[in-house]
């Protein structure tokens, strides 16, 4: 299948949701478009390897079009929705969801981490391992779509300085990986992924 293939549905699928116009009175407002934004300008300047499963050749240019798909749900009118916020441990969780129509609920979480650890760099020649104290704070924001069919529609995954980290439209998933990482990021994000798909889940059930 290729990329148009797959986004047009996706595309009739929100087009049958939208109203030409984007709430401005929701207790919260989505934050997607303005992550979008920030996230398109730090790769148009960052040095960075794409895995896509959907194809062994994915480009810059395959990630724009995806961008585009998640910048339609800010167009949502969140209106016909019913707003929430709860805290669960770490992560600050917004969801909107429908009692009518495909789309089940929007949750956008922010995930602050705090992280102070050291880490053992060992060496394969003939010298001693050395230490090295990392600190650094980090902030996710996560964004999840849960349709009448699909627990997880869209996925969306950010950190606020680094940037986009990862996406998924359906089954096919987009990861980033970048030349130059936020110090520490490698040593969060297999916690934090593991934390945010099982709340998601949970989210989406609910």
């Amino acid at each position: 299948m290729t990329h148009l293939q797959l986004i047009l549905p996706l595309l009739f699928f929100f087009f049958a949701n939208l109203t030409g116009h984007q709430q401005q009175d929701s207790v919260v407002n989505l934050r997607l478009a303005d992550d979008i934004s920030k996230d398109a300008a730090i790769l148009t300047n960052t040095s960075l390897y794409i895995s896509d499963s959907s194809t062994p050749n994915p480009s810059l240019q395959t990630v724009d079009s995806d961008l585009q798909l998640f910048l339609m749900i800010n167009r949502m009118d969140l209106s016909q929705s019913k707003y929430s916020h709860q805290r669960r441990g770490k992560h600050q969780i917004h969801s909107w969801r429908f009692e009518e129509g495909s789309i089940k609920g929007i949750h956008q979480i922010e995930t602050t981490i705090a992280l102070d650890t050291v880490v053992t760099q060992r060496y394969l020649e003939n010298r001693a391992p050395t230490e090295q104290r990392i600190q650094n704070t980090f902030t996710f924001r996560t964004y999840a779509i849960s349709t009448t069919d699909a627990l997880i529609k869209l996925y969306y995954l950010t950190e606020i300085e680094q940037g986009l980290l990862e996406y998924k439209i359906d089954d096919r998933h987009v990861e980033l990986v970048y030349t130059k990482k936020k110090q520490g990021l490698s040593d969060v994000m297999p916690k934090v992924k593991d934390e945010l798909d099982q709340l998601i889940v949970r989210l989406s059930k609910e």
